[in-house]
Parts: structure tokens; C-alpha cells; sequence
């Protein structure tokens, strides 16, 4: 899997939980923040209610008490003694003279001023020019002018606490009371007014209803993100699920697998072995094609179950694709891993009884714990590939000289793109002789590799590795190129040229300006198109049917000459030939080769070449050896003959040495 596939995926994985506890967090400290903030909001309102109250019938008292001092004992209709009659929250009044003596007292009691001096509680602040001073003793609170509140705090707790049951009974009883002594100045003298002060149910109950909203919204915030949170967990769970799940066969997908495999390869060591098993079931398209594609899905999803039931713990597996599965399995020794298989496969092969499902098992051993997953199965997978499908063994253990393959493979695609650049692939030519005369009449280009480091690399060690990465398409224009550079070459020195035949692999007919791209290269050095043939093989008649036939006319439309290479080798030939006009077939060396067959072979290669003549093609034999098949292809009328017996493939300098002036002679006799 990709890195940036694999970071995506993490991230959608990875749901981030921490914001949504942060978040929880913040608002509980908001709240409570709220909630500290409300009940001190709600104390200072009720408190500044009732010392205002108390403040202001208190200047009033003191007010009327001055206007009033001069009949206060003879008028017992003085405003200022009525004031006191009618106002129930007011206690007493006494007057105070400036040296501390009592003047006059509605109860005959006079307070100490000076314990104005004493208190040490400060409580809050207060907006009226007074401030209080609790006497704990007698419940009195006095008030001189500096402007502090100052209470005993545990006293007017405990105050609260045991009045508190009352709001619950009654709204309108007093919660708890105490007396405030006012020091107001009238003249020269102080009045001490003594108000009574009540805190009723109504008004803890309104701090009360304060505090059950907040706590309430604290509740529902708080509830709210739980589940969330619980929500956000299960929605990860399900994406995760969702992720790691196979499509197809409702099980584990290969992405699980790789994560899985990478935690219990850790604990490879002498106690536990792990191997990577691929596992492919034969001909899965063509059961598709028979049965239908639902019938494959399904038999995809049998073979998944049916396999899951036969590991053991601590292994897993997975679809990997169409009817490809990896598994990771624990074994002793190689005898009991090839054992345990072979028991798989036969399990297999009875999920559908009635049809015979062949399959093959490519296995790669876990050496170190570092291992990578998606490494290993890819050995094991060059495992079976190696072993051939063909092969009757069915399990095919990976080991040192496949690696060394897959070593050479990433070499011949690291160096590729440098030799090309640098022309170490060079263009070896075979020459073509006809069989009247046996002279020179073609010849074929074949590309060879003259690595810096390896030395001659043989076609076969390089070419399939390119038709397989795709670079075989730079390197069959590269041997266009050089060529029709050549041919422009002897042209111009005054050679009677033959035609010289290029490989066109099949993976250039997926253009559909192929035949413009051909004639674009050979244009670009004023080479006649005749004097270059084009080489496909057969197999390129199984791609897009439509594209070929298309190119193949515009190619000889343009002039050059289309030939069929290794005829024989495919499983349509004939209707190859049916649909494609072509100037050349060449005959599959395979025809001349071994000495059982050799009679059928030749019969074979003998109407070959009559349907060639009816057909207006010529033929080339390849692959020829010995005198008798020269002999045996002379008297058949074949039109070229290439192989070994005449010359084996040579560099384009000893090419034009050894055929310079022979080929000039013998254009010169044929013309």
C-alpha cells in the first residue's frame, strides 16, 4: 500500500477523542466558574437588600430624632417615638453623646461603640458609607463609616445552617435573624438604631432555584458530551470496521491482514515460526465466464470461510484479489506446512464437488520479526509464478535463487533508462538466406545488452522483464530508430539493401496513432518503408482485434511489409490469418525441433506453406539448423531460411563486413 494511501486511511482511522475531553473540561470549569459567580451575585444582592433597608430606616430614625430631640420626653406624639411605634423591624434606639454616655434608650440598654474597633471578619464589600461589625455574643452587627463589611463567618454559617430546613416548610418564615446596630450622627450625639433583620425562605430559595439551573445545564452539557464521546467511540469503531472489511467476502480485507500479520511476526523466534502463504485458485476468470460473475463472488466468499475454519490461533488471512488469498501461518517444519496444505487444497477443492477446482501455493518463510508483510507475499507469490502453473507439485517454497531473481529484476529496472541513454542495447543482425540460390535476402534485428558491470546480457534475462514494466515500448523504438539509421546509412554509401525486420510488441497496438508514430521515426532518416519489415506476434491478436487490423492496414497501406512471428506458437493461428492481411509468415522454430514428432511437424510445416503460397505471403523458417531442413525447406518452396546453420545473430559492424559486397553481388544477379 502507497504512503499516501496509508496516511489518509490513518487519519480517517484516527478520530481524534482529546478535543471533545478538553472541551468537556473547559465547560465544566465554566460552569462552575458560573455557578461560584451567581451564588456570590445572588449573596451581595440579598445582603445589599437588606442593609439598605436597615441603613435607610435607620437615617430616617435619625433624621426625625434630631428634628425632634427638644420635646422627645414630654410629647408622646413625637414623629420620631411614633416612627418607632409603627416600624416593627426596628428593635430599639439609643443615643450615645460624644464621650461615650447614654442620653436616651427605648429599652434602657446601650451598646458598646467601641467594639467597632475589635472586629477582624471581613466579609464583603458595601456600597454604604457604614461598615458592620458582628457581636458574637449577642448576634449584634454594628456599622461605623469606613466603608468595610465585616462578619463573623462562622457564626453566620452556623446561623444559616440551622434555619436552613425552614425553606422547605415555609418561604415566608425567617430562615434565620440577627439585629444590626446603625451608628448614625445627629449633632454632637450618635444614634443607635437597632434593626431587626430577617432572611426569609423566598430568599434562599431564589439562591436555591440559581443553583438547580446551573446544575442542571452542568448535567445536560455534561450528559451531552458523554455521549458523544460514546457516540464518537462506537462511529470509530464502525469506520474501522468498515475499513478493515473485504467487500467481497464480508471478512477481513488485505489491508487488516498486512496490520495483523506486521503484530505476530514480532514474535518469530526458535518457539514459533510464521510463514506467508499465497494461495491462488486456477482459471478463476474462466469459471466466471462459465458461471457467471454472481457464482464467482460467491465461490470467492466459500473458499474465504472455508479456509478462516482451518487456522488455528494466532494466524490469519485475507482476500488479496479475484482469486488470489495470502494467509500467515505458524509451522514446525517444512514437511508439516506442505502436509497442512495439501490438506487445505483438498478442503477446497470439495466446496464445489461437482466442479474441479485446481489451485496452486506459492510459500515464503519468515526469517526475522522485521520481516515486511506485503515483501513477503510478493516472494511468495514469485514462488508460484516460478514453479509454473503446469507444474504437478502444487506448493512451491520460496528460496535464495528467486531472490537473486528479484534482485536482478530491480537491477535490469534500475539501469534501464541509464542504458538506453548510454547505447549499451545494440542491434545484432541475422541475416535471411532465400533457399534457390541461398543468398541473402533479409535479415532480422535483434537487440542485445552490453552492460557495463555484467557483460553480455542474453535477450531472454532482460526482455520479459520490459514487456512487463512497460519499457519494452522505448526500446522498440530505439531499434526502429537505429535501424532505419542503417539502412539510411548503406543507402547512401551505395548499398543494394536488404529488408531488415523489426519486433513490434503487442503493447504498442494500445495506440491508436501507432502506424503514424512508426512512419514518423523511419521519415525522419528518408528511408523507403520497404526496405523495413514489421514483426508482431500472434498474441497481439488477443488484445484489441479492432486496433490491430486498423494499424496493420495503415502500416502496409504506407508501404511496409507485416509479418506474423512464430506462427504455430498461439491457439488461433488460422483465424489470425483469416482476419489479418499480412506479407510474411514466419514458421515457429518448435516445427523442426525433437525427433518423435519430427514427421508430424514436418507435414504440418508442408501445408503451412501451400496455405501461405494460396494466401500471396511469403514464408521464413526459423531456427534452422542442419542441411536437411535446409534441403527439406528448399524443396518445399520456402521463400527465406534463418537460423544457425547459415549465421547466428552479429553486430552491425560484422554484419556489413562479411555481407557488404556479397549482398552488393547478389542484387546486382538478381537484377
Amino acid at each position: 500500500m502507497g504512503r499516501t494511501k496509508e496516511k489518509r486511511i490513518s487519519r480517517l482511522k484516527k478520530k481524534r477523542i482529546w478535543p471533545s475531553i478538553v472541551g468537556l473540561f473547559f465547560v465544566l470549569i465554566f460552569f462552575v466558574v458560573v455557578i461560584l459567580v451567581g451564588l456570590g451575585l445572588v449573596v451581595v444582592e440579598v445582603t445589599n437588600r437588606k442593609l439598605t433597608e436597615g441603613y435607610e430606616r435607620s437615617l430616617k430614625a435619625a433624621e426625625l430624632y434630631k428634628e425632634n430631640e427638644a420635646d422627645l420626653l414630654t410629647n408622646p406624639n413625637n414623629p420620631f417615638l411614633l416612627y418607632l411605634d409603627i416600624t416593627d423591624e426596628i428593635d430599639a434606639i439609643s443615643v450615645v453623646s460624644e464621650n461615650g454616655e447614654g442620653q436616651w434608650s427605648s429599652n434602657g440598654q446601650y451598646p458598646d461603640i467601641s467594639l467597632a474597633s475589635m472586629a477582624d471578619f471581613y466579609f464583603l464589600g458595601n456600597n454604604s458609607p457604614i461598615h458592620i461589625i458582628l457581636e458574637a455574643d449577642e448576634n449584634v452587627v454594628y456599622f461605623d463609616s469606613d466603608n468595610s463589611l465585616m462578619v463573623n463567618e462562622t457564626l453566620l454559617v452556623s446561623m444559616v445552617g440551622n434555619n436552613l430546613f425552614h425553606v422547605f416548610l415555609d418561604s415566608t418564615e425567617s430562615v434565620f435573624d440577627f439585629s444590626i446596630c446603625f451608628l448614625m450622627p445627629a449633632g454632637s450625639d450618635t444614634v443607635c438604631v437597632t434593626n431587626h433583620i430577617s432572611v426569609y425562605g423566598y430568599d434562599v430559595q431564589m439562591l436555591l432555584f440559581f443553583m438547580a439551573i446551573v446544575i442542571l445545564l452542568v448535567g445536560v452539557f455534561t450528559l451531552y458530551y458523554i455521549i458523544s464521546f460514546i457516540g464518537m467511540m462506537v462511529n470509530q469503531r464502525r469506520t474501522t470496521k468498515i475499513i478493515y472489511t473485504d467487500l467481497l467476502t464480508g471478512g477481513d480485507n488485505w489491508m487488516y491482514f498486512t496490520k495483523k500479520s506486521k503484530k505476530l511476526i514480532r514474535k518469530v523466534g526458535a518457539k514459533r515460526k510464521y510463514a506467508v502463504i499465497h494461495l491462488r485458485m486456477k482459471k478463476y476468470r474462466s469459471f466466471c465466464t462459465c458461471f457467471g460473475i454472481n457464482k464467482g463472488e460467491e465461490l470467492i466468499e466459500r473458499l474465504y470461510y472455508t479456509i478462516k475454519k482451518q487456522l488455528r490461533r494466532k494466524e490469519t488471512m485475507a482476500h488479496y484479489e479475484k482469486a488470489d488469498f495470502g494467509l500467515l501461518l505458524t509451522y514446525t517444519d517444512e514437511l508439516e506446512l506442505a502436509t497442512r496444505l495439501e490438506r487445505m487444497v483438498q478442503n477446497l477443492e470439495g466446496v464445489f464437488p461437482n466442479i474441479k477446482l485446481k489451485y496452486r501455493i506459492g510459500v515464503c518463510e519468515v526469517e526475522n520479526s522485521r520481516a515486511n508483510v506485503e515483501e513477503l507475499y510478493n516472494n511468495a507469490l514469485l514462488a508460484r509464478e516460478m514453479h509454473g502453473d503446469d507444474n504437478e507439485q502444487k506448493i512451491a517454497f520460496f528460496n535464495i535463487e528467486m531472490s537473486k531473481q528479484r534482485i536482478w529484476e530491480r537491477k535490469v529496472e534500475d539501469d534501464m533508462e541509464r542504458a538506453l541513454m548510454n547505447k549499451e542495447f545494440q542491434v545484432y543482425l541475422q541475416p535471411k538466406f532465400s533457399t534457390g540460390e541461398e543468398t541473402l535476402g533479409g535479415a532480422e534485428a535483434l537487440v542485445r545488452w552490453i552492460h557495463p558491470t555484467e557483460g553480455f546480457v542474453p535477450p531472454n534475462r532482460f526482455i520479459p522483464i520490459f514487456e512487463q514494466n512497460g519499457f519494452i515500448l522505448k526500446l522498440d523504438d530505439f531499434m526502429l530508430e537505429e535501424v532505419a539509421k542503417q539502412q539510411a546509412k548503406w543507402i547512401s554509401e551505395g548499398w543494394k539493401v536488404v529488408p531488415i525486420s523489426v519486433n513490434v510488441s503487442r503493447a504498442h497496438f494500445t495506440r491508436e496513432d501507432l502506424a503514424e508514430h512508426i512512419c514518423e521515426i523511419v521519415d525522419r532518416y528518408q528511408v523507403p518503408h520497404n526496405v523495413i519489415e514489421l514483426e508482431l506476434t500472434e498474441s497481439a491478436f488477443f488484445d484489441d482485434k479492432e486496433m490491430l487490423l486498423s494499424t496493420v492496414k495503415k502500416l502496409r497501406d504506407a508501404g511496409f511489409s507485416v509479418s506474423m512471428d512464430d506462427f504455430g506458437a498461439g491457439y488461433s493461428s488460422l483465424n489470425s490469418l483469416k482476419e489479418l492481411s499480412l506479407d510474411v509468415l514466419k514458421i515457429d522454430a518448435d516445427f523442426f525441433r525433437g525427433t518423435d514428432s519430427l514427421d508430424r511437424g514436418m507435414l504440418i510445416v508442408t501445408e503451412v506453406i501451400n496455405l501461405a503460397k494460396k494466401l500471396n505471403m511469403k514464408i521464413v523458417a526459423e531456427g534452422i539448423e542442419s542441411r536437411e531442413q535446409v534441403d527439406f525447406l528448399k524443396e518445399q518452396e520456402c521463400d527465406l531460411i534463418q537460423g544457425y546453420y547459415f549465421a547466428k545473430p552479429m553486430p552491425l559492424g560484422e554484419f556489413e563486413k562479411t555481407y557488404k559486397n556479397v549482398g552488393q553481388e547478389e542484387m546486382d544477379k538478381q537484377e
